[in-house]
């Protein structure tokens, strides 16, 4: 079964069961048709980049599902039938894709198991940095010249003076 996303605009000005409801409608068309939500992501009410239908916001809502590839015709049937809907837009995951997903599921994995052992060692860490920078010697904030230091730095001046005055 292939993965897809659903991303649809609905009207900024339907109350919020209204919203949840459309989100359900949506949702069990998927699951009725032999696929699986994988996610839903309200993303909330937002200004649109142009007016559609006089209106300058619109409720944005993304459903990541799995399924065969008859639900997005289905879906996009519905979504044209439905005033509510401003927009929409339906795509399938690439090869590419679906290779970075995998490659975030096995990190985030191997991440957790790390995290379950890291504040131990993190601790000690911090205890010997601790340690570490409390023996440092500290550093002369001013420098005093010595006599000889001071003559040196003359004579190389005078010798740059020398050189600029030959070019």
């Amino acid at each position: 079964m292939a993965i897809y996303e659903t991303i649809f605009i609905l009207d900024s000005l339907m109350p919020p069961k209204d919203i949840d409801t459309t989100i359900e409608r949506y949702s069990g068309i998927i699951a009725e048709n032999g696929g699986k939500v994988r996610t839903v992501d309200k993303w909330g009410k937002r200004r649109l980049a142009y007016e559609i239908q006089k209106k300058q916001y619109g409720f944005y809502v993304a459903i990541e599902f799995e399924g065969p590839g008859g639900i997005p015709k289905l879906l996009e049937g519905d979504y044209n039938y439905n005033d509510k809907v401003m927009r929409y837009l339906t795509y399938r995951y690439d090869k590419n894709k679906l290779k970075a997903m995998e490659m975030e599921e096995k990190g985030s994995t191997a991440s957790k198991m790390a995290k379950d052992e890291e504040p131990v060692k993190k601790q000690k860490e911090v205890e010997t940095e601790v340690i570490e920078e409390v023996e440092e010697e500290p550093v002369e904030t001013e420098t005093e010249e010595s006599p000889e230091e001071v003559e040196t730095s003359e004579s190389d001046t005078e010798e740059e003076a020398s050189e600029e005055e030959d070019k």
